[in-house]
């Protein structure tokens, strides 16, 4: 009897100190939602409060049991609760659990070399959302810059960043013209290969090889962009490269979920009047300067194993694959509404370029399920949409999704490892041969 009573004065304690961290996520919750985010984010948090709310009044009801019963539903909820932790540790990759991350990396590297981290402009969406006045669009300038890891040796890419944080070199700018402007994510930016081997690098080289030019180009490229940042950093820099084509690609994998988030940003949301722009070719030093701030705050963050371990990280996301987490960014991008947007964004960056006598090309880039998952639609329906809209606003346009099928006996040999989804450097190379191909058929025929 002592020991039934003892359980039960342990189990009662366990389930006040869960109640009072419930009520604790609520009100944060409630913190994050209205107060941090101003509302901004609240489609997203409706599913932590019903969560929640949800837990809280189980328990509450649970207290007005019997100690009987009480007891068997506390063993039931623990029970289930180191299952889920039990699975955590199954998924967790021990094998790399303990190599460094960028910001580690850097921290190690910062008093031997003058180094800085690739700050990527998406980190400030809905960032101090009522108090910034500048949206970075590129990272600090003229720095040797740490960008990402390569999955085939875990060693990290370096690069020296331009005189506006772009992954170029500086003197591009100085060029009289400029052949080929690229705009894009982290495919255009050249996750994760060396420098000679992102895509504009191979341009460079192919054209020199196979037709014995010399071509100029400028990367506008930067990991996380989607259509609203990519826009917006075409007008803020084109003006400056005097280029005779924008070359903008267009991921099928996460563009419009990368959408879904831009338009919620006021200031990032300006862009979509065509007029507004924050000239930032002016303010490279109040660039570098809010850069280096995030980059510090980056920086101080502790090893997040045991934080990510507690928030279930890898479970949840596997269990998103399974549920479909991001249903409210399924909607929109199936929405009119997405597709009205990205509509005026892609006329938008046809008409600015061409008011800078450039030539606009779409090109499409494919998601590596498309070769890598049986059950995966071919005729997708992000596919049909977005080619019917370039076609009907009589946009030129390369298809590197029917190319990789037409050119590649397997096209997974193109992607990093065979399972990740960017390019090697043999994906970056076809993709640079087939737009050099295809803009050249392209331009005979006119």
């Amino acid at each position: 009897m002592n020991k039934f009573q003892n359980l039960s004065k342990v189990l009662d304690l366990t389930f006040k100190i869960i109640l009072a961290i419930l009520i604790g996520l609520f009100f944060y919750t409630y913190y994050r939602s209205e107060i941090f985010y101003g509302g901004l984010y609240r489609e997203y948090y409706l599913k932590y409060y019903f969560i929640l709310i949800f837990s809280i009044l189980i328990l509450i009801f649970i207290s007005f049991l019997n100690k009987k019963n009480k007891i068997k539903i506390y063993l039931v909820l623990i029970s289930t609760i180191c299952a889920f932790y039990i699975s955590e540790l199954f998924l967790i990759d021990f094998k790399n659990l303990f190599s460094k991350t960028k910001y580690e990396y850097y921290n190690d590297l910062k008093n031997k070399r003058d180094v800085v981290v690739a700050i990527h402009p998406f980190k400030f969406i809905l960032k101090d959302p009522n108090l910034k006045n500048i949206f970075p669009l590129s990272g600090i300038s003229k720095k040797l810059t740490i960008f990402c890891k390569k999955k085939e040796n875990r060693k990290f890419i370096i690069y020296k960043s331009d005189r506006f944080g772009f992954r170029n070199e500086d003197m591009n700018w100085d060029a009289e013209n400029t052949d080929f402007v690229l705009l894009g994510d982290s495919f255009v930016h050249g996750a994760c290969v060396d420098s000679e081997n992102t895509i504009n690098s191979q341009m460079s080289k192919i054209s020199a090889s196979k037709f014995n030019k010399k071509i100029n180009t400028i990367n506008l490229g930067y990991s996380g962009n989607g259509p609203l940042l990519e826009y917006a950093t075409l007008k803020e820099y084109i003006k400056k490269t005097k280029t005779k084509k924008v070359l903008y690609f267009f991921y099928e994998g996460n563009d419009l979920d990368n959408l879904y988030f831009e338009i919620k940003d006021p200031l990032l949301k300006k862009y979509l009047n065509y007029s507004f722009e924050q000239k930032l070719v002016n303010q490279q030093s109040k660039i570098d300067l809010v850069d280096n701030n995030l980059l510090k705050e980056e920086a101080k963050k502790q090893d997040l194993i045991l934080y990510d371990f507690i928030k279930l990280r890898k479970l949840r996301s596997l269990l998103a694959k399974v549920f479909d987490k991001k249903s409210n960014i399924e909607n929109f991008k199936k929405s009119e509404k997405s597709h009205q947007i990205y509509g005026e964004i892609l006329v938008n960056l046809k008409k600015l370029t061409e008011s800078q006598n450039a030539k606009f090309y779409f090109i499409y880039l494919p998601y590596i399920s498309r070769f890598s998952d049986s059950n995966y639609d071919p005729n997708y329906e992000i596919y049909s949409k977005i080619m019917k809209m370039v076609k009907e606003l009589d946009i030129r346009y390369i298809d590197l999704l029917e190319q990789a099928k037409l050119q590649n006996e397997d096209p997974l040999s193109l992607f990093q490892l065979r399972k990740h989804q960017h390019f090697n450097e043999a994906g970056y190379k076809f993709a640079a041969e087939t737009i050099i191909e295809e803009i050249n058929k392209i331009e005979n025929k006119n």
